[in-house]
Formats: C-alpha cells, sequence, structure tokens
C-alpha cells in the first residue's frame, strides 16, 4: 500500500539539527533536507519484529541529482530476513519521499517467498533503476532477484532470476549490485551481481563461502554463468565492487580463509541451515584468531570473466561494537576521477579507517577518518562514497558512557584530498537501541547506504525512537539526509 507521501524538514531546520562539535571548523557542507524517509509499509507476520526498517540502501541517479532510491528491509525476522522489502523514492532532491511494498518477491506481497533480505540499488544508464534481493525461504531453494524500474524508481516490474538453486546444499546470501554507467568502458550498461553462497556437503557441514558472479547486457533479462571471483574452497563475505571509468572492476571482500565461516554466517535457508551456522561458526574459528578480520580485493580487466591475484587492504576489519550486529565494509569509485576507496570499523581500537587505490591492486596505508580516540566510543555501520575528489564517510556513534551506550549518534566526515578528514557533522536526532530490532544483538543492519553526484550527497540509516504505542517493544523506521557538498 503507498502512504502519503513525507516531506523532509526544510534547510533552514535541518542546519539546526545537523550540528558540528564545538571548536572543530565546519565542513563546506549545507544540509537541504533530513528527515524519515520511510516507516512500515507490510503488516507483520507471526515471530517478526513489527515496525522495524532495517539495513537500508540508497542510490542517486547518475543523470539526475534530485532522483534517488532508498531500500530497507520491513518487519525484520530475529533470525533471518524481513516480511518483504520496503523501497522509498524522490523526484525533488529529497524534499519529499514517497514509499512502498516490493511488489513480487514475499508472499506478503504476491509473490512466493517466505522471506526478503539484503536491497540493493543501482542505476541504469538509460536512467532505469536496478534493485537486487535475496529471497529467503525455509527450507531449500534459494535465489538472487533483480527487479527493474523504468520510471525512476516509482513502480518496479516483476523479479528476475539472476540465480536460483533448489540444492539444500547450496544457500545464496549477501548480493551487491553495480552498473558500469561509464561510455567509453566496453562493457557499458552491464549488471554486475554479487552473492555469497553458502557451501554444505550433505551431513549439513559447512564447506566454504566464496564470492560468485553473474553479470547481465539486456538490462537484468538474462544473466551469465556464474564466475568465482575470490577461491572456491574459503569462507568469504560482503563483496563491494567498484568500477572504473574504462570499465575495469575491482571487487573488495572479506576473506576468512579455508574452513571458516566468519563473522557473517547466512541469511538464506533459514529452516535448514539456521542450526548448523552457530556450532560451524565457533568449531571454524581457532582460539587464538586475529581481533581483526581480512579485508581483500581482487580486479577483473575483461568485464568479470577472470580475476587478479588476491591482495590485501587490511587485516584490521572489525565486527563492530558489543551488542550491536553491523557494520560490514564499504567500498566506492569516484566516478570522475576514477579513484577507488574502501572504509571500515577497526578492529583495534575501535576507530573508522580509509583506504585508497588507483588501480585496485596497491592501496594506501590506513587513514583516519575518526577524530575522537576517547575510550568508550563505538563506531556503526560505517559507509563511504565519492565525487569529483570529495569522499564522504557515514557512520554512527555511541558513546557507551552515557546509558550504558543506548543511542547511537549519525555523523558524516569529509575529506577533500582523501588524506586529511575534518570533525564529523552530526545529522539528525539519535537513535534509541532500546527500541531497535534484534538479531543475534541490537540491529540496526549490517550497512547504511550513501551516494553523491554533481551537488548531492544522500545518506540513509536505520533510526530507532520512541514509539507512539507505550506497550510497542519497537519502532525503527528509515532516515536520509541530502546535503550540498
Amino acid at each position: 500500500m503507498r502512504r502519503t507521501p513525507i516531506v523532509l524538514l526544510t534547510a533552514a531546520l535541518a542546519t539546526i539539527i545537523a550540528t558540528t562539535p564545538a571548536g572543530a571548523d565546519p565542513p563546506a557542507l549545507t544540509v537541504l533536507h533530513l528527515g524519515q524517509i520511510a516507516e512500515q509499509d507490510i503488516a507483520p507476520e507471526s515471530y517478526s519484529e513489527p515496525d522495524t526498517l532495517v539495513e537500508p540502501d540508497i542510490e542517486v541517479s547518475p543523470t539526475n541529482p534530485d532522483w534517488a532510491v532508498a531500500a530497507a528491509h520491513d518487519g525484520r525476522y530475529p533470525d533471518g530476513g524481513a516480511v518483504d522489502i520496503s523501497y522509498s523514492w524522490t523526484h525533488d532532491g529529497g524534499k519529499t519521499w514517497h514509499h512502498a511494498p516490493v511488489p513480487g518477491i514475499t508472499k506478503a506481497a504476491g509473490g512466493i517467498w517466505d522471506r526478503a533480505s539484503d536491497p540493493v540499488v543501482a542505476w541504469g544508464p538509460d536512467g532505469s533503476v536496478y534493485l537486487s534481493i535475496l529471497p529467503v525461504s525455509l527450507d531449500c531453494p534459494s535465489a538472487v532477484t533483480v527487479s527493474r524500474s523504468t520510471d525512476g524508481g516509482k513502480t518496479f516490474g516483476p523479479p528476475v532470476y539472476a540465480h536460483y538453486s533448489d540444492s539444500c546444499n547450496y544457500s545464496d546470501d549477501k548480493n551487491w549490485l553495480v552498473v558500469d554507467n561509464f561510455k567509453h568502458s566496453p562493457h557499458y550498461g552491464r549488471l554486475y551481481q554479487f552473492w555469497t553462497p553458502f557451501i554444505y556437503d550433505d551431513q549439513g557441514n559447512y564447506v566454504a563461502s566464496p564470492q560468485a558472479l553473474r553479470w547481465s547486457d539486456d538490462k537484468g533479462k538474462h544473466w551469465s554463468d556464474t564466475t568465482y571471483v575470490s577461491a572456491t574452497n574459503v569462507g568469504t563475505q560482503n563483496s563491494q565492487p567498484m568500477i572504473a571509468p574504462n570499465g575495469t572492476i575491482t571487487d573488495a571482500y572479506l576473506n576468512y580463509g579455508v574452513g571458516n565461516i566468519g563473522d557473517e554466517g547466512p541469511e538464506g535457508n533459514v529452516g535448514h541451515h539456521g542450526d548448523v551456522q552457530a556450532a560451524a561458526q565457533a568449531a571454524a574459528t581457532p582460539a587464538a584468531a586475529p581481533v581483526g578480520d581480512n579485508w581483500a580485493a581482487r580486479t577483473s580487466y575483461d568485464g568479470g570473466t577472470t580475476w587478479s591475484s588476491e591482495v590485501l587492504i587490511t587485516n584490521d576489519a572489525g565486527p563492530g561494537p558489543d551488542g550491536i550486529r553491523c557494520c560490514l565494509p564499504s567500498a566506492t569509485a569516484d566516478p570522475v576521477t576514477g579513484r577507488l576507496f574502501t572504509a571500515w570499523d577497526s578492529a583495534t581500537p575501535d576507530q573508522v579507517k580509509l583506504s585508497e587505490s588507483f588501480d585496485g591492486r596497491h592501496w594506501s596505508r590506513p587513514i583516519l577518518v575518526s577524530r575522537s580516540d576517547r575510550a568508550g566510543l563505538d563506531r556503526v555501520n560505517v559507509d563511504v562514497t565519492a565525487y569529483r575528489g570529495q569522499v564522504f564517510v557515514s557512520y554512527g556513534t555511541r558513546d557507551t558512557t552515557v546509558e550504558g551506550g543506548r543511542y547511537v549518534q549519525q555523523q558524516l566526515s569529509t575529506s577533500r584530498d582523501s588524506a586529511h578528514f575534518g570533525a564529523p557533522v552530526s545529522l539528525g536526532p539519535p537513535s534509541d537501541l532500546n527500541y531497535a530490532a534484534v538479531a543475534r544483538g541490537k540491529f540496526p543492519g549490517d550497512y547504511a547506504g550513501s551516494s553523491a553526484t554533481q551537488g548531492r550527497l544522500y545518506v540513509a540509516w536505520a533510526r530507532s525512537s520512541t514509539p507512539a504505542d507505550p506497550t510497542a517493544l519497537y519502532h525503527q523506521t528509515l532516515y536520509a539526509a541530502v546535503l550540498r557538498p
């Protein structure tokens, strides 16, 4: 069902809410609009968490800075997936947002799947908007779907399977989608669909979870055979692909090594593998494992057919603060300069760090993004975007010395040279974790979203706050800020 359009705060009021810490140099940013852009669209189901929007992604059109689309889980289940996916769109630069449930995926919205997860938004060069979703079953089938909008995100057509498996030994998870929008690229217009297949033997024992890829050259109608980016015998997660103007594509991902399922187990096949996950992770993780995870990358020069050897970006990728499930690393490509950036929540100590590359093969030493090293500060869900030499890193900051770390403040750090970041700008009111979704900890999602283009920067995150109903356990909506760099 469609809701009344949401009109966000005007620039004057948003400027009051977006503040800079005392004594810090204010960044050259103007907050145009800020506020809630979506709330629950679909009725809750049994065992789901009512009134919870989780794990947003947001993307601005590469050709029109006033057009943007965001998506998030709608009605999270604590053991994986959501009742459906909610999407939001704006055609006036973020002043007004409309939101609706994605059709044709889950049974709650006219589809065949039990649940849905991990929405990812990507724009094509012709103005098409693509929405990648992970359908979740309570039995064996698993898949990755892509839905297309031809009206700037107002409506989405029926989903197409980028991948489908009916094997109980194969569980699709953690999808990501990018489109080659560069006119001089030999793969102009190509959709790249990445995901993490979790592979099990006939006894249900975890075997591996490599990074997989398929692509489409006809706007998502047909898809290539599967290519593997990483080695096929390792545990990996969280593809973050970056495309250069010449069509070269670099994929960054977490590599947990052989036999290790890692920090982020499978979201799909809840009924078949949910009980296997915790035992497999405990058995596979050495007692003296390094504090941080390995964040690595490979590069393809032929449109994803073959991939270079793996390079290590950092071994300091952290799982996020105690008590919060969150915090996958993020990566992006500046579409103007071609420079590649990745940001992560470090393991020791809890800081936001960034690395850059000009070719995907050589990465800089970690650059400190977050300024304060004061004890008791945690960071949540780092996301990076860049445009024309400016780099923007968004994240939540939690002060554990205040009411046990109950509140998380969304913040944004900016750099004009990728080496020096100014004091963060705080965006909007803080999030109250007492009313957040719960999934192996308080759950704002494994990631948040940001996207930049000429004259516009969009940032989206899940914000929890006190519900109107005093008996309600949850109230988590989708928030966004629109800024002019």
